[in-house]
Protein backbone atom coordinates (compact mmCIF):
# COMPACT_ATOMS: atom_id res chain seq x y z
CA UNK A 1 0.00 0.00 0.00
CA UNK A 2 1.26 3.46 -0.99
CA UNK A 3 2.04 6.42 1.29
CA UNK A 4 -1.21 8.27 2.28
CA UNK A 5 -1.90 11.80 3.07
CA UNK A 6 -3.20 14.44 4.94
CA UNK A 7 -3.97 18.21 3.70
CA UNK A 8 -4.25 21.02 6.35
CA UNK A 9 -4.46 24.88 5.52
CA UNK A 10 -3.40 27.75 7.88
CA UNK A 11 -4.48 30.38 6.06
CA UNK A 12 -1.43 31.16 4.48
CA UNK A 13 -1.41 33.21 0.99
CA UNK A 14 1.60 32.35 -1.77
CA UNK A 15 3.24 35.41 -2.47
CA UNK A 16 1.57 38.48 -4.15
CA UNK A 17 -2.18 36.61 -3.48
CA UNK A 18 -5.06 39.02 -2.30
CA UNK A 19 -6.28 37.84 0.86
CA UNK A 20 -10.47 38.42 -0.24
CA UNK A 21 -9.46 36.87 -3.94
CA UNK A 22 -7.93 33.59 -2.58
CA UNK A 23 -11.33 34.02 -0.14
CA UNK A 24 -13.15 33.90 -2.91
CA UNK A 25 -11.74 30.86 -5.15
CA UNK A 26 -11.11 28.67 -2.21
CA UNK A 27 -15.75 29.49 -1.19
CA UNK A 28 -15.89 27.92 -5.00
CA UNK A 29 -13.17 25.28 -4.76
CA UNK A 30 -15.09 23.68 -1.50
CA UNK A 31 -18.69 25.74 -2.07
CA UNK A 32 -17.94 26.75 1.76
CA UNK A 33 -19.85 29.60 3.01
CA UNK A 34 -18.53 32.76 4.91
CA UNK A 35 -18.56 30.96 8.25
CA UNK A 36 -16.80 28.29 6.80
CA UNK A 37 -14.22 30.63 5.48
CA UNK A 38 -13.80 32.56 8.52
CA UNK A 39 -12.97 28.92 10.35
CA UNK A 40 -10.05 28.29 7.14
CA UNK A 41 -8.31 31.84 8.07
CA UNK A 42 -8.66 31.81 11.50
CA UNK A 43 -4.83 31.09 12.17
CA UNK A 44 -5.57 27.80 12.99
CA UNK A 45 -4.43 24.91 10.44
CA UNK A 46 -7.43 22.98 9.71
CA UNK A 47 -7.95 19.35 8.26
CA UNK A 48 -9.23 19.66 4.70
CA UNK A 49 -8.45 15.96 3.29
CA UNK A 50 -7.59 13.11 5.46
CA UNK A 51 -5.75 9.64 4.40
CA UNK A 52 -5.42 10.62 0.62
CA UNK A 53 -2.90 8.59 -2.07
CA UNK A 54 -0.49 10.55 -3.52
CA UNK A 55 -2.64 11.76 -6.57
CA UNK A 56 -5.71 12.85 -4.80
CA UNK A 57 -3.16 14.87 -2.59
CA UNK A 58 -1.60 16.62 -6.07
CA UNK A 59 -4.58 17.44 -6.94
CA UNK A 60 -5.82 19.13 -3.95
CA UNK A 61 -1.92 20.88 -3.94
CA UNK A 62 -3.13 22.16 -7.82
CA UNK A 63 -6.03 23.46 -6.85
CA UNK A 64 -5.92 25.20 -3.56
CA UNK A 65 -2.38 26.57 -5.36
CA UNK A 66 -4.43 28.12 -8.13
CA UNK A 67 -6.35 29.51 -5.73
CA UNK A 68 -3.21 31.70 -4.21
CA UNK A 69 -3.52 30.04 -0.80
CA UNK A 70 -0.55 27.61 0.44
CA UNK A 71 -1.36 24.10 1.41
CA UNK A 72 0.05 21.63 4.48
CA UNK A 73 1.17 18.12 3.06
CA UNK A 74 1.69 15.78 5.14
CA UNK A 75 2.41 12.14 5.09
CA UNK A 76 0.89 9.82 8.01
CA UNK A 77 0.80 6.09 8.61
CA UNK A 78 -1.75 3.54 6.47
CA UNK A 79 -3.69 2.66 9.61
CA UNK A 80 -7.17 3.73 8.73
CA UNK A 81 -8.52 6.10 10.63
CA UNK A 82 -11.28 5.51 14.11
CA UNK A 83 -11.09 9.06 16.07
CA UNK A 84 -11.93 11.67 12.33
CA UNK A 85 -15.03 13.64 13.23
CA UNK A 86 -15.25 13.88 9.12
CA UNK A 87 -15.32 10.18 7.34
CA UNK A 88 -13.71 10.00 4.26
CA UNK A 89 -16.74 8.96 2.95
CA UNK A 90 -17.87 12.73 2.60
CA UNK A 91 -17.13 15.45 0.58
CA UNK A 92 -14.83 17.98 1.09
CA UNK A 93 -17.90 20.68 1.25
CA UNK A 94 -19.62 18.35 3.74
CA UNK A 95 -15.72 18.42 5.28
CA UNK A 96 -15.28 22.32 5.38
CA UNK A 97 -18.69 22.33 6.75
CA UNK A 98 -18.53 19.87 9.17
CA UNK A 99 -15.35 21.81 10.59
CA UNK A 100 -16.86 24.44 10.45
CA UNK A 101 -19.36 23.20 12.72
CA UNK A 102 -17.24 21.32 15.45
CA UNK A 103 -16.89 22.48 19.01
CA UNK A 104 -13.77 24.86 20.12
CA UNK A 105 -13.62 22.23 23.17
CA UNK A 106 -11.96 19.73 20.29
CA UNK A 107 -8.09 19.82 21.06
CA UNK A 108 -5.71 20.35 18.89
CA UNK A 109 -2.08 19.33 19.32
CA UNK A 110 0.81 21.82 20.02
CA UNK A 111 1.10 22.36 15.95
CA UNK A 112 -2.65 23.53 16.05
CA UNK A 113 -3.04 20.33 13.29
CA UNK A 114 -6.16 18.60 14.17
CA UNK A 115 -5.50 15.65 15.55
CA UNK A 116 -8.24 13.68 14.15
CA UNK A 117 -6.19 13.70 10.56
CA UNK A 118 -4.62 10.64 11.80
CA UNK A 119 -5.11 7.64 14.73
CA UNK A 120 -1.05 8.00 14.48
CA UNK A 121 2.04 10.83 14.47
CA UNK A 122 2.38 12.22 11.15
CA UNK A 123 5.94 11.09 10.00
CA UNK A 124 8.79 12.92 11.14
CA UNK A 125 6.37 15.40 13.66
CA UNK A 126 5.91 13.85 17.20
CA UNK A 127 3.57 16.55 18.35
CA UNK A 128 0.37 15.60 16.73
CA UNK A 129 -2.35 14.41 19.54
CA UNK A 130 -5.20 13.00 19.99
CA UNK A 131 -8.89 14.31 20.24
CA UNK A 132 -10.23 14.17 23.26
CA UNK A 133 -14.47 13.55 23.40
CA UNK A 134 -16.35 14.26 26.25
CA UNK A 135 -18.20 11.84 28.18
CA UNK A 136 -21.38 10.26 27.10
CA UNK A 137 -24.24 12.80 28.21
CA UNK A 138 -22.43 15.94 28.37
CA UNK A 139 -23.70 18.95 27.65
CA UNK A 140 -23.05 20.18 24.02
CA UNK A 141 -23.17 23.72 24.69
CA UNK A 142 -21.49 25.98 27.03
CA UNK A 143 -22.69 27.61 30.11
CA UNK A 144 -22.77 30.83 28.64
CA UNK A 145 -24.16 29.32 24.80
CA UNK A 146 -27.30 28.26 26.24
CA UNK A 147 -30.90 30.27 26.19
CA UNK A 148 -33.06 30.47 28.99
CA UNK A 149 -36.84 29.55 27.63
CA UNK A 150 -39.00 32.30 28.74
CA UNK A 151 -42.46 30.47 30.80
CA UNK A 152 -45.72 31.68 28.76
CA UNK A 153 -48.61 32.42 30.80
CA UNK A 154 -51.10 31.63 28.33
CA UNK A 155 -55.30 31.46 29.15
CA UNK A 156 -56.86 28.41 27.97
CA UNK A 157 -59.63 28.87 29.76
CA UNK A 158 -62.07 29.33 27.00
CA UNK A 159 -60.77 26.56 25.37
CA UNK A 160 -62.38 23.16 25.39
CA UNK A 161 -61.49 19.76 23.84
CA UNK A 162 -63.85 17.52 21.45
CA UNK A 163 -64.77 14.04 21.65
CA UNK A 164 -62.25 11.79 19.95
CA UNK A 165 -62.41 11.38 16.85
CA UNK A 166 -65.11 14.13 16.33
CA UNK A 167 -64.92 16.09 13.05
CA UNK A 168 -63.72 20.03 12.61
CA UNK A 169 -65.94 20.49 9.92
CA UNK A 170 -68.96 19.14 8.07
CA UNK A 171 -69.15 16.32 6.00
CA UNK A 172 -68.62 16.73 2.48
CA UNK A 173 -71.83 15.96 0.18
CA UNK A 174 -72.21 12.44 -1.36
CA UNK A 175 -70.38 12.04 -4.38
CA UNK A 176 -73.01 12.42 -7.42
CA UNK A 177 -74.12 8.68 -8.89
CA UNK A 178 -72.30 7.88 -11.72
CA UNK A 179 -74.33 8.40 -15.54
CA UNK A 180 -75.49 5.19 -17.03
CA UNK A 181 -73.23 4.23 -20.29
CA UNK A 182 -75.12 0.31 -20.50
CA UNK A 183 -76.49 1.88 -23.70
CA UNK A 184 -73.65 3.58 -25.49
CA UNK A 185 -70.84 1.26 -27.26
CA UNK A 186 -68.00 2.13 -29.06
CA UNK A 187 -67.52 2.01 -33.16
CA UNK A 188 -65.55 0.18 -35.53
CA UNK A 189 -62.10 1.72 -36.24
CA UNK A 190 -62.10 4.08 -38.81
CA UNK A 191 -66.22 4.93 -38.53
CA UNK A 192 -67.11 8.09 -39.20
CA UNK A 193 -69.17 9.78 -36.70
CA UNK A 194 -72.58 10.85 -37.42
CA UNK A 195 -74.27 13.95 -36.93
CA UNK A 196 -76.00 13.92 -33.51
CA UNK A 197 -79.61 13.98 -34.10
CA UNK A 198 -81.21 17.63 -32.95
CA UNK A 199 -84.37 17.41 -31.03
CA UNK A 200 -84.28 21.52 -31.22
CA UNK A 201 -88.09 22.51 -33.26
CA UNK A 202 -86.38 24.34 -36.58
CA UNK A 203 -87.46 28.17 -37.11
CA UNK A 204 -90.40 29.10 -39.15
CA UNK A 205 -90.57 32.75 -39.73
CA UNK A 206 -92.76 34.62 -41.85
CA UNK A 207 -92.29 35.65 -45.01
CA UNK A 208 -95.61 36.52 -46.00
CA UNK A 209 -94.65 40.62 -46.67
CA UNK A 210 -91.22 39.99 -48.44
CA UNK A 211 -91.33 40.27 -51.95
CA UNK A 212 -88.44 40.43 -54.36
CA UNK A 213 -87.35 43.50 -56.50
CA UNK A 214 -87.68 43.04 -60.47
CA UNK A 215 -84.97 42.49 -62.43
CA UNK A 216 -82.70 45.40 -62.73
CA UNK A 217 -83.35 47.27 -59.89
CA UNK A 218 -80.79 49.84 -58.29
CA UNK A 219 -82.17 49.86 -54.98
CA UNK A 220 -82.30 53.35 -54.62
CA UNK A 221 -85.76 53.09 -53.14
CA UNK A 222 -83.52 51.55 -50.07
CA UNK A 223 -81.31 54.11 -50.06
CA UNK A 224 -81.73 56.89 -46.58
CA UNK A 225 -82.69 60.14 -47.73
CA UNK A 226 -80.70 62.87 -48.46
CA UNK A 227 -79.55 64.98 -45.16
CA UNK A 228 -80.97 68.37 -44.88
CA UNK A 229 -78.47 71.39 -45.34
CA UNK A 230 -77.80 73.19 -42.01
CA UNK A 231 -78.90 76.43 -41.15
CA UNK A 232 -75.97 78.57 -40.62
CA UNK A 233 -76.53 82.47 -39.55
CA UNK A 234 -73.65 84.48 -41.51
CA UNK A 235 -75.10 87.83 -40.21
CA UNK A 236 -72.44 88.48 -37.78
CA UNK A 237 -69.31 87.58 -41.01
CA UNK A 238 -68.06 90.08 -43.30
CA UNK A 239 -65.19 89.16 -45.51
CA UNK A 240 -62.06 91.76 -45.19
CA UNK A 241 -60.90 94.20 -47.92
CA UNK A 242 -58.54 92.26 -50.79
CA UNK A 243 -55.20 92.64 -49.33
CA UNK A 244 -55.95 92.56 -45.53
CA UNK A 245 -53.61 90.80 -42.84
CA UNK A 246 -55.44 88.07 -41.87
CA UNK A 247 -53.42 87.59 -38.56
CA UNK A 248 -53.16 90.44 -35.46
CA UNK A 249 -49.84 92.18 -35.53
CA UNK A 250 -49.10 90.39 -32.62
CA UNK A 251 -49.29 87.08 -33.94
CA UNK A 252 -47.87 87.19 -37.02
CA UNK A 253 -44.44 85.79 -38.25
CA UNK A 254 -41.99 88.50 -38.30
CA UNK A 255 -39.36 86.34 -39.67
CA UNK A 256 -37.64 87.81 -42.79
CA UNK A 257 -36.12 84.80 -44.43
CA UNK A 258 -32.88 85.55 -46.08
CA UNK A 259 -31.88 84.39 -49.45
CA UNK A 260 -28.84 81.97 -49.22
CA UNK A 261 -25.40 82.91 -50.92
CA UNK A 262 -25.15 82.02 -54.42
CA UNK A 263 -21.80 84.02 -55.09
CA UNK A 264 -19.29 80.41 -54.70
CA UNK A 265 -22.12 78.83 -57.68
CA UNK A 266 -21.14 78.73 -61.29
CA UNK A 267 -22.56 77.40 -64.39
CA UNK A 268 -20.18 75.11 -66.31
CA UNK A 269 -19.94 75.47 -70.35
Amino acid sequence: MGARYNIYFAGQLLEGQDLATVRSKLAKIFNANEQMLDKLFSGKTQLLKQDCDKATALKYKQAIEGAGAQPVIKAVAAAPVETSPVTPAMSSAEKIAALAAAPEEIRYGSSNEPAAAAAAPAQGDSTVEGVSLAPAGSDVLREDERSTPVARDIDTSGLTVDASAQRLSEESAAAPAAPDTSHLDMGEVGEMIPNLPSHDKPLSPNIDNIDLAPDGTDFSDCAAPEAAEPVLDLSELNLAPEGAELLEEEYRNKHQATAPATDHIALED
